[in-house]
Parts: C-alpha cells; structure tokens; sequence
C-alpha cells in the first residue's frame, strides 16, 4: 500500500525521490524472498506427491482385501 501511494501522490522526477527508491528496493527483497519460497514449496510438492504414488499400490492391495474380508461372511457365518 506504502508503494501504491508514494507513486500515486509522487511530484517530480521518481528517481530523486529517496524514499520511494527505499520503498521499491524492500518490494525487490520480499518478491525475491516470496519467489525463493514458492521454488521450495514447490520441490517440497513434487517429494510429497512421490511419497504418495509410493504408497498407492499398497492402498489398492489394502482396499481388495478389506472388501475381500468383509465379503466372507457371505459364503460361511463363521467368518
């Protein structure tokens, strides 16, 4: 917002304006800190969603035998 409104109510020639140059230089370090961040939340992503393709095939297995379990009761009580 700081920024938004020193270049909306800037006179003059922006670059001698020293606080609106401060201003603009704390923009660059957080967009350069957001833009570090997001390439690691990324990278972090691709490795959770890897750890959960790991695990898929045993879900799958898990699923046929739960149904394959529960369903015995049908061919004899004593299941």
């Amino acid at each position: 917002d700081d920024l938004l409104y020193r270049l909306s109510n800037s006179t003059g020639n922006l670059l001698d304006d020293g606080e609106l140059i401060g201003v603009l230089a704390a923009t660059k370090a957080t967009e350069e800190e957001i833009t570090e961040k997001l390439a690691i939340t990324s990278e972090t992503r691709i490795k959770i969603t890897e750890a959960c393709e790991e695990y898929r095939a045993v879900a799958a297995r898990a699923t046929e035998m739960y149904f394959l379990i529960s369903n015995f009761a049908a061919v004899n009580a004593m299941y």
